[in-house]
């Protein structure tokens, strides 16, 4: 009979981990990256009296879009480690039971 629950720890929190270090060692930085670079350009290369503050404008948008996109992905790995916990608890609390039945 095929089990209804399976959950793999150690597959749960690796999973977690590259989704938490996707957005800290590779989202995050290069955006900051992006935005430093737009910054120099809209202030030094691309200079228009209205249309630069604009896009400069526009840009901030962007860029506080990505990073509520990327906080959802640390959340999304959070609620994985939560379910886990969960479990975990759960499984203790029916052995806690058992044994002191016992």
């Amino acid at each position: 009979m095929a089990a209804n629950i399976s959950l793999t720890y150690s597959e749960i929190e690796t999973v977690c981990n590259t989704l938490d270090s996707s957005v800290e060692d590779t989202l995050v930085p290069r955006m900051k990256e992006a935005k430093a670079e737009v910054d120099e350009l809209l202030e030094n290369a691309l200079v228009l009296v209205q249309s630069s503050p604009a896009l400069q404008q526009q840009y901030e948008k962007f860029t506080t879009a990505l990073t509520e996109a990327t906080d959802s992905i640390k959340q999304y790995a959070n609620q994985f480690r939560q379910i886990k916990k969960s479990v975990e608890d759960m499984d203790q609390e029916i052995a806690n039971k058992v044994n002191s039945s016992s």
